[in-house]
């Protein structure tokens, strides 16, 4: 009878290892006060993007206007649009990742610089993910904006694109 506790205790904590940590990306839709769709890139769906994983409990990772690189509650997140899928993934995070980018400002200009980050660029870097060239919708962003066209980044839609491909 001994033998088999530990049997099954060991088989468990094996088992538990497999299942491994879980990585889980957030996708929020934006509407204008019409009830449209706010496409940031054109055809895009999704405006805003957070990353939650086992090591930082129920909070979400985020990149915002106003709060830069923060960590948030679930309602808090709510807050920044429609949250209109959540995609696990299987990949491993911990807080140790996070650390260099904590407090950061957000980054008004899209720039794939490390001294401020936009909400995919953050997931981006921490998940590894190569950058695309950025299309901005100029029907939505001032013009001032539509000069980084072109330049290398990581949109909501792309991130998306490639979480589902992880997802599998």
């Amino acid at each position: 009878m001994k033998s088999f506790g530990l049997f099954l205790t060991t088989f468990l904590l094996l088992l538990s290892s497999f299942a491994g940590a879980k990585t889980r990306i957030a996708f929020l839709e934006l509407y204008d006060r019409h009830g449209r769709l706010v496409q940031y890139e054109p055809g895009g769906r999704f405006a805003h993007t957070a990353i939650q994983f086992d090591d930082i409990g129920e909070q979400w990772l985020n990149a915002y206007p106003g709060e830069g690189v923060a960590l948030i509650s679930w309602s808090d997140l709510e807050h920044r649009g429609t949250i209109a899928e959540v995609v696990e993934i299987p990949h491993s995070l911990q807080l140790s990742d996070v650390q260099p980018y904590m407090g950061l400002p957000f980054d008004f200009w899209y720039s794939w610089t490390d001294d401020a980050l936009y909400c995919t660029e953050l997931i981006g870097k921490l998940l590894g993910i190569p950058t695309k060239p950025m299309s901005f919708n100029k029907q939505v962003w001032p013009k001032s904006y539509w000069k980084l066209d072109g330049t290398p980044g990581l949109s909501p839609d792309d991130l998306y694109k490639w979480a589902k491909s992880q997802s599998h």
